[in-house]
C-alpha cells in the first residue's frame, strides 16, 4: 500500500508511523512524501526517524552499527533516516536525556534554517522577476515559493519551541 503525506514535524510523523503500524502496516520504503507499506503483525515495529549530523558515505557503517543494536534501517532519504525496532525487543527511543534530544531539534532546526534561507533568496529572486517583467508565471511561482518559505519557517519556529520546552525542563 502506498500513502502520500507531508509532514513538517518528525513527532507527529513518527506518531502516524506507529498508528500504521498498531494497524498492521510496516513501513517499507520513503521517497519524497511517498510511503510504501506492507502487511505486518499488529504492533509489530516501533519507529524512530532522525536526522543525521551528515551522510559522508559511511551508510553501512550505520546501518551495521544500528543492525547490531537490533534496529533496522528501514529508509533514508538525504539525511533522513526511518528507523525501526521489533516491539518484542522493548522501548526503542533514540534520544533518552534533555540534552541529546535539544542536540537533536537544534541540528532539525538548523537544517530548515538553512533551507528557509535558501529559499527566501529564491522568493526574492522571483518577485523581482515578477515585479520587472509583469509575469503571471513568475508571479504565481513567487505565490508557491513565499508558501514553501513559510512552512520552512513553521519547522523551524516549532523546533525552537521545543528546544526552550526541553530547556524549561532541564
Amino acid at each position: 500500500m502506498k500513502k502520500f503525506r507531508l509532514y513538517y514535524d518528525k513527532d507527529i510523523e513518527q506518531d502516524w508511523l506507529q498508528k500504521m503500524s498498531s494497524e498492521g502496516w510496516a513501513l517499507k520504503n520513503f521517497f519524497l512524501g511517498v510511503y510504501t507499506f506492507v502487511p505486518c503483525e499488529p504492533g509489530e515495529y516501533i519507529y524512530q526517524i532522525d536526522l543525521l549530523d551528515s551522510w559522508n558515505g559511511a551508510k553501512e557503517d550505520f546501518a551495521a552499527f544500528m543492525e547490531d543494536s537490533g534496529v533496522e534501517v528501514v529508509s533514508q532519504w538525504y539525511r533522513w533516516v526511518y528507523l525501526r525496532r521489533k516491539a518484542e525487543d522493548g522501548p526503542f527511543e533514540m534520544y533518552t536525556d534533555i540534552d541529546s534530544k535539544i542536540n537533536q531539534y537544534t541540528r532539525i532546526k538548523d537544517f530548515f534554517l538553512g533551507a528557509t534561507i535558501f529559499e527566501a533568496i529564491c522568493l526574492l529572486v522571483e518577485i523581482i522577476a515578477a515585479v520587472q517583467t509583469k509575469s503571471f508565471v513568475f508571479g504565481f511561482f513567487s505565490i508557491l515559493i513565499g508558501i514553501i518559505v513559510l512552512a520552512l519557517l513553521r519547522i523551524v519556529w516549532r523546533c525552537q519551541w521545543k528546544i526552550e520546552q526541553l530547556q524549561r525542563e532541564k
